[in-house]
């Protein structure tokens, strides 16, 4: 995965602006959603499951997270799929109330679009009533259906100190894409003057007990990997940690 003296394709900087453009939503609805209670229709919390299944795919990556127990909790008898996905938190919907903008925090650049099934069949109808026993998927597909699009995803992780700058961000593979390359396109990190650290992200500055660190696929990197060039399904992911 290493390599050296190859330029790194540029990117659309189109996707750094939704992001933010994302966060903000995300904040807003985060203020004024209430989680519902769990123990309606004669359902119990002590069952662990007691709304339908939830999965959020890019690729071979599972990127559900915690959104899956919050749909669940959620749930209630007669729900819609749009009234389940806003009421819980799991996804995000710009102004017109159905185009879907992220789901679990995960953003899509423009070439990606989220396509959503219902048991197994694709769903175009956002009122379509949810049972119980139901499997939503939701998954990134190219918004090309011709294309052949690889995925590669960028993560900020704000840990405990910063949760609310935690999102993804779903990108084409493109050819020579390295680490550095990344890092530089996405807008929002600022790399030391030496080019192998980084400095801020989003304009947060770590505290003299926090550090930004680098990861590729959960694995920690050097300084020195900040040359390595990712792959298709890779997951880049800069994370906020305690030193």
């Amino acid at each position: 995965m290493n390599g050296r003296g190859k330029a790194v394709p540029e990117m659309s900087a189109k996707w750094m602006w939704r992001i933010l453009l994302g966060i903000i939503i995300i904040a807003t609805v985060g203020g004024c959603s209430s989680v519902l209670g769990s123990m309606t229709d004669g359902s119990s919390a002590e069952t662990g499951n007691t709304g339908p299944a939830f999965s959020v795919l890019v690729g071979d990556s599972e990127l559900a997270g915690s959104s899956g127990r919050q749909l669940s909790e959620t749930y209630k008898q007669g729900s819609t799929l749009i009234e389940l996905l806003k009421s819980s938190g799991a996804a995000t919907f710009a102004a017109d109330g159905y185009t879907l903008l992220s789901v679990n925090k995960v953003f899509l650049s423009p070439e990606w679009i989220w396509e959503i099934q219902l048991n197994g069949k694709k769903i175009t109808d956002w009122n379509n009533s949810v049972d119980r026993e139901d499997a939503i998927i939701v998954t990134a597909k190219p918004a090309d259906s011709k294309a052949e699009l690889q995925p590669v995803i960028f993560t900020v992780n704000g840990g405990s100190e910063q949760p609310e700058k935690t999102h993804s961000y779903v990108l084409p593979y493109t050819e020579d894409l390295s680490v550095r390359g990344m890092l530089k396109s996405s807008g929002m990190v600022l790399l030391s003057e030496d080019n192998k650290s980084v400095t801020s992200v989003m304009d947060y500055k770590p505290l003299s007990n926090e550090e930004w660190k680098l990861r590729v696929n959960g694995k920690q990197l050097l300084d020195s990997g900040i040359d390595m060039k990712l792959r298709p399904q890779d997951t880049l992911e800069v994370v906020l940690v305690l030193r």
